[in-house]
C-alpha cells in the first residue's frame, strides 16, 4: 500500500560518508527511517528517508538535491582518480623496466645469446635509465595530483557550502548543522 502523503528515497552510501550524507539530506527535510549494512557490498550502507509529500518550495529543493548529488558524486570522483596518472606510469615504468633489465641479464649471461654481450648491457642500462626516470619524476607528479585533487576539493566544498546555505534559507532553519 502506498503512503501519498510522503515521499520516499533510498540511497546507497560509502560507510564513511554515511554521516555526512544524513545531515545533507536532514537539511532538505529527509528523515532518516533505516540504516543497514548493503547485503552485497562490504562498504556500502543503504539508507532509507522519508519527508512529507506537501513541503514548501518542493521544486527548488528538488533542484538544489539535485545539485547536491552532482557535487557530491563529483567529490567521490574526485577522490578516485586522486592519483590516476602516478598509478598508470608507475605500471608502466616499473614492468618495461624490470623486464629490460631482466632481458638484458639474461642476453649478458649468454643465456639468451641473440645479441650477446652488447645488447644485454644496452637494455640493463635502458631498463635502469626507465626505473630511475621513474623514481624522479612520479613522486613529482604525485605531488602535482595531490595539489590537484586538494584545489578541485576544496572549489566542490565551496559549492557545497552554497548549496546548503541556499537551501537553509528555502527551508528558513538550522537543520543539518548539528
Amino acid at each position: 500500500m502506498e503512503n501519498k502523503d510522503k515521499d520516499f528515497l533510498h540511497l546507497y552510501v560509502k560507510s564513511g560518508k554515511t554521516k555526512e550524507i544524513i545531515k545533507l539530506y536532514k537539511l532538505f527535510g529527509w528523515e532518516l527511517l533505516e540504516q543497514s549494512d548493503n547485503k552485497n557490498y562490504e562498504d556500502i550502507v543503504d539508507l532509507s528517508f522519508s519527508r512529507p509529500h506537501q513541503i514548501a518550495n518542493k521544486d527548488e529543493l528538488q533542484l538544489y538535491q539535485v545539485h547536491l548529488e552532482e557535487n557530491l558524486n563529483n567529490s567521490a570522483r574526485n577522490e578516485r582518480l586522486k592519483h590516476s596518472k602516478t598509478t598508470a606510469l608507475a605500471l608502466v615504468f616499473g614492468p618495461i623496466g624490470l623486464a629490460l633489465i631482466t632481458l638484458g641479464l639474461l642476453f649478458f649471461l649468454n643465456v639468451l645469446p641473440v645479441l650477446g654481450l652488447a645488447g644485454g648491457i644496452v637494455m640493463s642500462i635502458v631498463g635502469l635509465t626507465l626505473i630511475v626516470i621513474g623514481s624522479i619524476f612520479l613522486p613529482k607528479l604525485s605531488k602535482k595530483e595531490k595539489q590537484i585533487f586538494q584545489d578541485k576539493q576544496t572549489n566542490l566544498n565551496r559549492e557545497l557550502i552554497k548549496i546548503c546555505n541556499k537551501v537553509q534559507s528555502l527551508v528558513g532553519g538550522e537543520d543539518g548543522k548539528d
